[in-house]
């Protein structure tokens, strides 16, 4: 992990943002945190970027290219080392059948840093998409969905 003076905390079982924290070391030092938290390095980012996977078929990413504007998503055109890179949490996670959604963050350097492997309870973001990728997603769940 990177050094940092930063960090963010958050419970194990949240989702969206509910229950972050960020705090300095010393802040950090004084809590008295239980082992529902993560603790996490704060980390300054370029934008946050998901990949949308059924079972462990990529279908599409869509990033938030202003981080100020997190949820201002738009398609995203990935490199096959950043598919490979979150196909690798798909492939680790014990999910065989399902949707899955990878959370990552670009660094200024480029690097892809997982943030979160949603499995439960992806929101897809279908309306951000086109028609075509849209009708591809919905063909492969019907597929997955008959597959079972």
């Amino acid at each position: 992990m990177p050094e940092t003076d930063t960090y963010v905390i958050k419970p194990k079982e949240g989702a969206d943002s509910i229950g972050l924290e960020f705090l300095t070391e010393e802040e950090l030092i004084k809590r008295d945190l239980d082992n529902d938290i993560l603790i996490q390095p704060a980390i300054d980012f370029e934008y946050e970027v998901s990949f949308y996977f059924i079972n462990d078929k990529f279908e599409y990413a869509l990033y938030a290219p202003n981080k100020e504007e997190r949820w201002k998503l738009e398609k995203y055109s990935p490199s096959i080392g950043e598919i490979e890179f979150a196909k690798g949490f798909i492939e680790w996670n014990t999910i065989e059948n399902g949707i899955q959604r990878v959370d990552a963050c670009k660094t200024k350097d480029g690097e892809l840093l997982l943030m979160e492997l949603e499995d439960l309870n992806p929101y897809l973001s279908l309306l951000e998409l086109d028609e075509e990728t849209v009708e591809i997603f919905v063909s492969d769940l019907v597929d997955a969905i008959n597959n079972l």
